[in-house]
């Protein structure tokens, strides 16, 4: 029987962007280009990861989440995609995703220039 707990990310130092799993019908690739910033916020219980990139806005809350960060920053990550919590190691050493969140966010219109007269 294997103990191992599922991954929730992965590495790849070739990658050129991320795929996020929103759901198991549903994914989005974001190219590493387009990667803006990332807010990372602790307390007691969870960590809170923000990733934001051009067109999307990914919210990752689990364990451990300051080596995604760092994953992120470096360009290395590849994946990422959340798990129930019963399925966390409790002694694990790894980052561990509970839930992720991606949305769209809101493209500013292009602006129509008008010729004056």
């Amino acid at each position: 029987m294997d103990n191992k707990s599922p991954e929730c990310f992965a590495c790849e130092p070739r990658a050129r962007g991320v795929r996020v799993d929103l759901s198991p019908q549903k994914s989005v690739v974001l190219p590493h280009e387009h990667f803006v910033y990332a807010e990372f916020m602790a307390d007691d219980q969870l960590d809170l990861l923000k990733l934001v990139f051009v067109t999307h806005e990914v919210v990752l809350t689990g364990h451990l989440l300051r080596r995604i960060e760092t994953a992120i920053v470096n360009r290395d990550l590849s994946w990422l995609c959340a798990r129930p919590e019963k399925f966390r190691a409790q002694d694990s050493d790894r980052p561990f995703i509970t839930n992720l969140t991606g949305k769209p966010l809101e493209q500013p219109s292009p602006r129509h220039s008008e010729d004056s007269v």
